[in-house]
């Protein structure tokens, strides 16, 4: 990632100015009042400000965002727009999406004049606001174009164009530069920045949804790192460097450094784990043999075996820098602590302070064969709580056949904060694979596995070397 160029500077922010826009307490829950997403979300918005918010995946910060431009309100809580309530849409946000969310049917010109939809402008000052942004963003000569005439850099230009016709002094950022490539996302932060300190537009500030790190200490005044089930407000880091900003500086390496430490703490702590409280993890006793004692459950982490087992196999026999090792696999920082968390529930790391290590089981794991791999986890992830409560309602179930709408209740009732569709997903990767539970898609109906016999074990594979370029997919 490299340090953009500027023509301008950003001015400072005054504190003691109003806040353009702020969330006080604000709480989310979707389908009801037990499945809360979000927990009482304090976020302050001022003059010429950048906020990132950085998180685990699917941890609730797109929800923020939703929130702050009144897509959609809080349970509980209120946003306030220059200290006044706000109800409905904010007028003074403007949103880039992830995915461009562009009207195939329609031109560039079409899909940026929708920004302008609400204003009910004359056809005059539409037209000059139109002819305005696409200079301001490059899209000169691609006016009547369709989408699909378009990269994915362009699209996202599109976008942006959209987002800033309305002129609003919020701009709103929705992972915007996940769906493209390196170089045209290099490009397009540059040009962000230009946007946010170019003293001829109305654009004051700019709240940004991402997952990678160093595009939140090269973008952002206010890094809010948020802590997932349900999403809260872990830390809010201030970055002072000046800009534009040098990834290859010693100070940005060391704020760089200070908040992989506080997500990595965040999501794989030192101590022991958190346990669930009555209502969300401790699941009663389901057979008379277990009456009187409570199950601590973890769910399972949103990764694919074939990621933990591609993990396993690039770990040599010594600890690996979390940091270093998001690098060598080539995923954000999150979803490789994702990835480390899984492995780490199956036995297979220890991660000791910002390091991963193999345990001999996980050194045993590697050396093996499919046939022997798959012995072992069907071992693991048959010890695991979550997979023995599964177990227990299959064996409670008529006929011992569990159906998949029944499993996903029970689930969002153990796991309020946890999405409990995705989580089902997880399990089914999981137990699927290390043939543990049978699926039946077609009457989505879960059973065992009556008999599992897996080949012998096949002679030892020697590990990977270090450099390997990625895991599985």
């Amino acid at each position: 990632m490299n340090a953009p160029s500027s023509l301008f500077q950003p001015a400072p922010i005054d504190p003691a100015a109003l806040p353009l826009c702020e969330l006080r307490r604000v709480s989310y829950a979707y389908g009801g009042e037990s499945e809360e997403i979000l927990h009482e979300i304090n976020l302050v918005v001022r003059g010429n400000d950048a906020v990132a918010l950085l998180g685990p995946s699917g941890c609730g910060k797109s929800t923020i965002l939703r929130i702050l431009a009144g897509l959609i309100h809080p349970k509980q809580g209120e946003v306030r727009v220059k200290d006044s309530p706000l109800h409905g849409i904010n007028p003074g946000v403007g949103v880039v999406f992830q995915n461009f969310a562009l009207f195939p049917w329609l031109t560039v010109s079409q899909n940026i004049l929708l920004g302008l939809h609400k204003l009910q402008l004359p056809e005059q000052e539409q037209f000059d606001r139109l002819n305005t942004v696409i200079d301001l963003v490059g899209l000169q000569g691609y006016a009547n174009s369709l989408p699909k005439e378009l990269s994915g850099g362009m699209k996202q230009r599109v976008g942006f164009a959209r987002a800033i016709i309305a002129q609003p002094e919020i701009l709103c950022l929705d992972d915007p530069f996940s769906a493209l490539d390196i170089l045209t996302a290099e490009t397009l932060r540059s040009e962000l920045l230009r946007l946010w300190t170019d003293p001829a537009l109305s654009l004051n500030s700019m709240v940004l949804v991402t997952n990678k790190i160093e595009e939140t200490v090269l973008l952002a005044r206010q890094i809010v790192v948020l802590a997932a089930h349900p999403c809260r407000v872990q830390t809010v880091v201030k970055n002072e460097l000046p800009y534009p900003r040098d990834p290859d500086s010693p100070a940005f390496k060391q704020l760089v450094s200070q908040i992989h430490g506080i997500l990595t703490q965040s999501i794989l702590p030192d101590g022991p784990e958190t346990t669930f409280s009555p209502e969300s993890g401790v699941i009663p006793a389901t057979s008379p043999a277990d009456r009187g004692q409570a199950h601590i459950i973890t769910p399972l982490p949103r990764a694919l075996l074939s990621e933990v087992q591609g993990l396993v196999s690039i770990l040599g026999d010594e600890a690996e820098d979390l940091y270093d090792l998001s690098c060598l696999i080539n995923k954000d920082f999150a979803a490789t602590l994702n990835v480390v968390k899984a492995a780490e529930l199956l036995g297979f790391v220890d991660t000791p302070g910002q390091d991963v290590v193999l345990t001999p089981l996980g050194k045993r794991f590697r050396s093996l064969g499919i046939g022997g791999k798959k012995g072992i986890l069907h071992d693991q992830i048959g010890k695991l709580k979550m997979i023995e409560l599964v177990i227990r309602l299959i064996e409670a179930s008529p006929d011992k056949i569990l159906h998949e709408d029944r499993l996903i209740a029970e689930l969002g009732r153990i796991f309020p904060h946890e999405k409990p569709k995705m989580l089902w997903k997880t399990i089914l990767n999981w137990c699927r694979y290390a043939e543990v539970l049978d699926y039946d898609a077609h009457k989505r109906e879960i059973s065992r596995f009556e008999k599992v016999i897996f080949a012998p074990e096949a002679q030892p594979v020697p590990p990977a070397p270090s450099s390997a370029p990625s895991m599985g997919e």
